[in-house]
């Protein structure tokens, strides 16, 4: 345990291929890397942070664990990721993650656009247990990625799609770069946290080969046992380094906004009216998601073959669909 009792002990986990990004030719998303800053932003409000790199994973003395996007190895010829099968979360660690929460741990995870079918992991089956399903799409701008670098495209959340007051205090936007959405399974002690603009950013599943034109959770926060979680599609808002946008718009304080709602027990919405008000508005969201599923969903079938094609050839040309490495953006 650290010297003064009062510092919040935060465990970065790298024992899941999180060293492997470096195999692309950029930085890897560590603790001392792409994390950096968020680690120096968590000490300043309190924590120590320290990263673990070998297995098993020791949660015995963590108040908080950050996973970091886990990732296979990379193949250079391919462009994409291939399956390590170190860096797959076993049953038992996924087990120990759970019984973590239950006894009032905290987590804070990222996954990566395209989900587990890009990275070649297994997240998805630590999110599942927790009632939020992650999913094989991306939110693309179609607009901007004609014109920007797929590693450079971003898009932009106003304050009326984070739903939940505690994690809107203070912020007008957040700016996110592509990144999987979630599903989040009805009863679950789950909400969004952050919702997709819609619009021009559509949520692409290249596993179903599905386009989603309305808004979807790219973030959730929820509760399991006596611990809680805030889970992302992606880690780029909270990233330093080439493509971090953590010092962009609102970012630095929405993180702040997050990290003081895991390590409080505070409730997922406020108390007393207002929160059951804003727990009906997103019950109904809910409900209007569902009942417009099918107005809002072009599939890769039937009539909507030639526009999801149209689409997937766009997303090829431009490279949004492969892991790209640095040789390659910079050429």
């Amino acid at each position: 345990m650290p010297a003064d009792a009062s510092l919040i002990p935060i465990l970065f986990d790298e024992t899941h291929g999180q060293a492997h990004w470096d195999q692309t030719g950029f930085t890897s998303r560590q603790r001392h890397t792409n994390f950096a800053g968020m680690t120096a932003l968590f000490e300043r409000l309190g924590g120590i942070c320290t990263s673990q790199n070998h297995k098993p994973m020791d949660l015995s003395r963590a108040r908080l664990l950050v996973i970091p996007p886990p990732t296979g190895k990379y193949d250079p010829d391919g462009e994409c990721w291939r399956q390590d099968p170190a860096s797959l979360l076993t049953s038992d660690e996924i087990c120990r993650i759970l019984e973590y929460l239950r006894q009032g741990g905290r987590l804070l995870a990222f996954a990566y656009r395209f989900g587990d079918s890009f990275t070649k992991t297994n997240l998805g089956q630590l999110f599942a247990p927790l009632g939020c399903l992650l999913n094989d799409d991306a939110i693309i701008d179609l607009k901007r990625v004609r014109t920007t670098h797929p590693l450079q495209s971003l898009f932009i959340t106003e304050h009326d799609l984070i739903p939940l007051a505690w994690a809107a205090s203070g912020i007008d936007s957040v700016t996110w770069r592509h990144m999987a959405t979630f599903t989040v399974i009805p009863g679950a002690d789950a909400q969004a946290l952050v919702y997709s603009p819609g619009g021009n950013c559509v949520s692409y599943n290249r596993t179903l080969r599905e386009i989603a034109l309305h808004s979807l959770p790219i973030a959730v926060a929820g509760r399991h046992g006596r611990g809680r979680y805030v889970l992302f599609g992606g880690p780029h808002a909270f990233e330093t380094g080439t493509f971090g946008l953590l010092h962009h718009a609102r970012n630095t304080r929405f993180l702040e906004n997050i990290f003081r709602w895991l390590l409080s027990e505070a409730p997922l919405y406020e108390g007393g009216a207002m929160g059951d008000i804003k727990a009906e508005q997103e019950r109904l969201k809910r409900s209007a998601d569902q009942n417009w599923h099918d107005f809002c969903q072009v599939r890769g079938n039937g009539n909507g073959e030639a526009i999801v094609a149209v689409v997937e050839r766009l997303l090829q040309e431009t490279g949004t669909l492969k892991a790209l490495d640095k040789a390659r953006f910079e050429v």
